[in-house]
């Protein structure tokens, strides 16, 4: 019986690319041939690379981590300097963060050396041709060919273009497509490759003040420095200089060497550290090149047995790092789905047919996160070089603001959602900032349904105001107010005296008298179904102003509206909490979509914080809200009281500083304490949260039980009178109209507790997070809403939910992903 022929893979181009595929292929007993147009695999063409963590793993997967990282020194300070060189901020500890985020460092080194690694890690190193410079390729139905300048042919099952940016196998595809597939291509796409930056870069020896593992980033007007210090007194560094206007195919201009030394010389007097120059950095050179920077992902990155990797098919600004690490990553995405078709496969080949299957997923796998990262490496770019105003004022003011971990959340954004090799054997240990694959699913956003949520909170909230402000007007309310206010008397008790100074500014005080007319009906039970409706909601809202403190304090939250709870709750006492609690909701909508927001890194609050919320709710809302319903005999007591009590859920947030504020400076963190806390370790602030949950939720379920009861055994209340009232368009007396008005208060306060509960059961699910059943759980909450109260079903939840968000590694994800 005739033995079937390997499948085999050719490889034009020993890149990075190309030599990290060879790799995976070879691990896979993948037959394979790179052909190299350089006479050395490894030359020195004075490039250096920047390996970032998801690079990283997938190296650690192939085995060539460990020696990648003998021959390079971990990056470990952040220091981001204006244009004479002085720091602006400055992150340390860089490498411990790094490892705790994600598992693995960033570092950098000679392009060279990486190539020699891949290299030497190749078994058989007949494999690897140099001086094959590839002039022309040809598909067939079974096979595809390169041809090289030596007149020589070699042949596989499919044909991997891995030759950079100007890539004879992309030149050739687009060729090839033209009898292929007419219209695959397109014809003016070399011409829309855009070019806004050139780049100086070099390797030099030993500069003045750049240690190992210091990484600098100088910003200047249009243009920018990096500058890494590395292993063996190696510093590389970067001069991105804006051209004048945006390039464009073949304006895109290449370089000689004179062109480079007059460049050079240009900027040499520029200052990178306090008191060094560029031309240190050139005194010391061992190489130095010059190139411009296009930025593009292609938009067809295949045809027929033929496809791309690395620069031959996205291109990014080299600032970020990322170049080479998405390279690696569309390398292990192809090996995937080759290895996992020929697994398939009877005959161990695979048809025209279903490699286009496998190019078509790797491109729809790729294509979009390549897009992103070229859009937040550009991104970088323009703030760095301070490209307008609002980046010069991020940049010079806001960024010594931010936390130190949080100044370096950009260069972690773009890591989780990397790929891996499916295959094989990887790290499994908690990070906080999980990969995809340490998770249940793969975290999506919210898609459209973001914008339903959003409709829906913003609706309830229109319809809540109708009622609670435009309705009421046909109920002849004001009339009826103003006859109190300006007797100083209530109908049902005229001993009862009307206060009217609280703070001797008339505005406020007329305002405050105003609240004193709606509240006192139901305080004083002369309306006992008022009484019952108030102690109910009013004792509820305990729990989401607790939530909301918490939300303010969490990292994730810094710089938007969250971050101000004392506004929202001025807002909602001011115009009633069943009107914004949705709008909140709404601004919570749009700002927790992004999967960067549910990582266990950004879900922290401060332990001194933490610590204070649970005597703080206690102190700043419960104890209030007690006081004010107690029977004081005194008129003047109730109503103050009553005042008292209006600004309480303002004080939940100023006591939790000001108790926060004592707790740190009785305990001032220790040096070990200031870092980024260990990924393993559980993190300090769970267990007082989870504490006030517990306390909070237990309040809200004696409050929803004995609020119950007392209904069931009033001979004068009804579930229907307390919840469900009569509305009229016909004037009606003054304690049914603020019971009406209260009533529709809580009702838009209960639908959207009960959907922002919902919601944060399926956010965890959407990030992958939790398994539940989105459909059982929204009954379950419901079931929970009913029977326990809002207020104790919101505080369950987030107990659960705490714990989801604190996890860095989920068990189960073992299983899931070595299947």
């Amino acid at each position: 019986m005739a033995q079937h022929k390997p499948f085999k893979v050719v490889i034009v181009g020993g890149s990075i690319a190309g030599l990290t595929l060879a790799n995976m292929l070879q691990v896979n007993d993948i037959d394979f041939v790179v052909l190299e147009r350089h006479p050395e695999i490894a030359p020195q063409v004075g490039a250096s690379i920047g390996l970032l963590p998801h690079g990283n793993r997938i190296l650690d997967q192939l085995g060539v981590f460990d020696r990648l990282m003998a021959l390079s020194t971990p990056v470990d300070t952040f220091t981001f300097r204006n244009d004479s060189g002085h720091p602006i901020a400055a992150c340390r500890n860089v490498n411990h963060s790094f490892y705790q985020r994600h598992g693995f460092p960033i570092a950098f080194l000679d392009r060279q050396t990486v190539l020699q690694v891949l290299y030497d890690n190749i078994r058989d190193k007949s494999k690897i041709l140099t001086s094959k410079r590839v002039t022309k390729i040809e598909l067939s139905e079974h096979d595809s060919s390169a041809f090289t300048a030596d007149g020589l042919e070699y042949t596989g099952d499919i044909l991997i273009g891995a030759d950079g940016v100007h890539s004879t196998v992309r030149r050739e595809m687009k060729r090839l497509a033209r009898k292929l597939k007419p219209g695959v291509f397109s014809e003016s796409e070399e011409q829309e490759v855009a070019c806004d930056y050139q780049c100086i870069f070099g390797i030099s020896r030993s500069c003045p003040g750049v240690n190992p593992g210091d990484m600098n980033s100088v910003f200047r007007d249009k243009a920018s420095y990096l500058v890494i210090g590395g292993s063996n007194g190696r510093t590389y560094w970067f001069r991105f200089q804006k051209f004048h206007k945006r390039l464009y195919g073949s304006e895109v201009p290449r370089y000689t060497e004179r062109e480079v030394e007059e460049t050079v010389a240009t900027f040499s007097n520029e200052y990178i550290l306090p008191g060094v120059q560029m031309s240190e950095l050139i005194r010391y050179k061992v190489s130095v090149s010059m190139t411009p920077l296009v930025e593009h992902v292609y938009s067809t990155w295949h045809v027929g047995r033929a496809t791309t990797v690395g620069d031959s098919c996205h291109k990014f600004h080299p600032i970020g790092g990322h170049g080479g690490n998405a390279a690696i990553e569309t390398a292990a995405c192809l090996t995937n789905l080759l290895v996992e078709n020929l697994k398939a496969s009877s005959t161990g080949r695979l048809t025209t047919y279903q490699l286009n299957d496998v190019f078509s997923r790797v491109q729809a796998t790729r294509h979009q996160r390549s897009i992103d990262i070229m859009k937040y490496s550009h991104s970088q770019q323009l703030t760095e070089a301070l490209d307008s105003g609002f980046r010069r004022f991020t940049a010079y003011y806001l960024l010594p603001l931010i936390d130190k971990e949080d100044v370096t959340f950009n260069f972690s954004c773009q890591i989780p959602a990397s790929e891996k090799l499916n295959m094989l054997p990887i790290r499994r240990e908690e990070k906080l900032v999980p990969f995809k694959d340490d998770l249940l699913r793969e975290p999506k956003t919210r898609g459209p349904l973001k914008w339903l949520f959003i409709f829906l909170y913003v609706s309830l909230a229109v319809t809540v105001y109708y009622g609670m402000w435009i309705l009421p007007k046909s109920w002849n309310l004001i009339p009826l107010v103003d006859k109190v206010i300006g007797t100083g008397t209530f109908e049902w008790d005229a001993s009862f005296k009307l206060v009217t100074s609280y703070t001797g500014v008339s505005a406020l005080d007329e305002y405050l008298v105003f609240l004193a007319v709606i509240f006192m009906p139901g305080l004083r039970g002369w309306n006992s179904s008022f009484r019952m409706m108030q102690v109910y909601f009013l004792g509820l809202i305990g729990q989401p102003i607790c939530i909301w403190t918490i939300e303010s304090f969490r990292r994730r939250n810094a710089l938007t509206l969250l971050a101000f709870p004392s506004l929202w709750f001025i807002l909602f006492q001011s115009t009633g909490i069943g009107f914004f609690m949705p709008l909140y909701y709404a601004v919570y909508t749009w700002i927790s979509d992004v999967e960067p927001y549910w990582w266990p890194l950004r879900r922290a609050v401060p332990i001194h914080y933490a610590k204070a919320l649970l005597p703080s709710t206690l102190l700043g809302y419960f104890l209030p809200t007690v006081l004010m319903f107690l029977p004081w005999h005194e008129a003047e007591t109730a109503q103050y009281w009553e005042t008292f009590w209006q600004p309480s859920p303002c004080y939940v947030p100023l006591i939790t500083m000001l108790l926060g504020t004592i707790y740190r400076w009785q305990k001032p963190l220790g040096e070990e304490e200031k870092r980024l806390p260990r990924a393993k370790d559980e993190p300090t602030d769970v267990a007082p949260l989870k504490q006030l949950y517990l306390v909070t939720g237990s309040l809200g379920v004696l409050l929803h039980w004995y609020v119950l009861l007392t209904i069931l055994g009033s001979p004068t209340m009804s579930f229907a009178a307390v919840f469900f009232p009569t509305y009229s368009v016909s004037p009606m007396l003054l304690d049914q109209a603020f019971l009406n008005i209260f009533v529709v208060d809580f009702w838009g306060f209960f639908i959207a507790s009960y959907v922002w509960c919902v919601g944060a059961v399926w956010d965890l699910r959407r990030v992958g997070r939790t398994d539940v059943n989105v459909v059982n759980a929204s009954f379950i909450v419901l079931v929970a809403h009913l029977g326990l109260g809002p207020g104790a079903a919101m505080s369950a939840i987030w107990y659960w939910r705490e714990e989801r968000m604190a996890m860095c590694l989920f068990p189960a994800a073992r299983k899931l992903h070595s299947e």
